[in-house]
């Protein structure tokens, strides 16, 4: 499941990062943001570079959770931080719930499902627990 979550989160990273890169107007207007400067799309453009660079590293992770955990811990830490953005613009009546709803339920689930399925080290067992202790001798 951590794989498939990881594939996922990097297929929509990359589309993401396509469309702010390449549409960035279209994003624009799908996001009910209008009457924007033009160099707005230059800022929007660098931060798709970003995501299609981050679902390079949580593909690379795919492969191996466990040696790449770091990027799973950077896929909490994401989705905690635009969770809590989101949460505060709203709040402050920057954003509509038209506007950033979407994105802050989605932060909030892909955070939980990082925690949830957290690749943890395989646990060392003892000798003593896999078989009985030899036999004494009288």
């Amino acid at each position: 499941l951590l794989r498939m979550l990881l594939r996922l989160d990097a297929a929509v990273l990359f589309l993401l990062g396509a469309l702010l890169i390449f549409a960035p107007n279209q994003v624009e207007k799908a996001f009910h943001f209008t009457n924007l400067p033009p160099a707005v799309g230059y800022l929007i453009g660098l931060w798709g570079c970003v995501f299609g660079t981050m679902g390079i590293g949580y593909l690379v992770a795919a492969n191996n959770p466990i040696r790449h955990r770091v990027w799973i811990q950077v896929g909490i830490a994401r989705g905690v931080m635009e969770c809590v953005l989101g949460l505060v613009y709203l709040a402050r009546g920057i954003v509509t719930f038209q506007q950033a709803g979407f994105g802050v339920i989605l932060a909030a689930m892909i955070s939980i499902a990082y925690l949830v399925l957290y690749p943890r080290p395989p646990r060392l067992v003892k000798a003593s627990e896999i078989s009985p202790p030899p036999p004494s001798s009288p």
